[in-house]
């Protein structure tokens, strides 16, 4: 979906008209100071592919001179849109018996090496999974750019994403990207808790 079709109805058409051009351009612009600086391939790879999109179409809304929170607001929505389209993916591999062990494995792999997050895993078995970041790339990103605010929309979405999933718990009382000393993720898989209980009365 373009960014007109969807703050169609939002936005005066004069903003409309160029948003998805002007978009691009800035794009192009951040790619081009991510290449001047030192990031790894591997962290450039990920800003490309899903950091830097917010940040462009944030700074898109502060060229046609809306204030910092309006821009803010309106990059919110359509993060919130795409997260609710993630959730939507999510929720439905979880109806597959025994998901749980593969998320935590997509998990476990990107959570390795210090590129993207340095992390200490706390519990890692059937049931939990729980890790606390203590450096991330979406806040190092954010803050290269200078516009450190913005993280919060990454850490809001990821309650979208995760969130309301049957059998599956996320939990999480702090994150850098609002401020915190850590993200402290804490996934439960509910459903092992009830395979437990039936193993025991057998």
């Amino acid at each position: 979906m373009t960014y007109k079709r969807f703050y169609s109805g939002i936005l005066a058409e004069h903003i409309l008209e160029d948003i998805d051009a002007e978009y691009k351009k800035k794009i192009s612009i951040l790619i081009e100071e991510l290449n001047r600086e030192s990031w790894t391939e591997k962290q450039r790879k990920i800003q490309k592919s899903r950091i830097i999109s917010n940040i462009a179409l944030y700074k898109c809304f502060i060229d046609k001179g809306f204030s910092k929170n309006k821009a803010k607001e309106l990059v919110k929505e359509y993060s919130f849109h795409i997260a609710k389209k993630r959730h939507k993916l999510l929720k439905t591999f979880f109806y597959i018996p025994g998901f749980f062990r593969l998320f935590r494995f997509f998990m476990e792999k990107g959570m390795l090496g210090d590129e993207i997050w340095k992390s200490r895993v706390l519990l890692d078995d059937g049931r939990y999974y729980c890790v606390d970041v203590v450096k991330c790339l979406w806040v190092d990103t954010c803050e290269f750019f200078e516009c450190p605010d913005l993280c919060e929309i990454f850490c809001l979405c990821d309650h979208i994403v995760f969130g309301d999933i049957k059998g599956f718990v996320f939990k999480r009382s702090q994150t850098l990207g609002m401020n915190g000393e850590k993200c402290d993720f804490c996934f439960i898989n509910e459903k092992g808790k009830k395979q437990k209980k039936e193993s025991e009365k057998i």
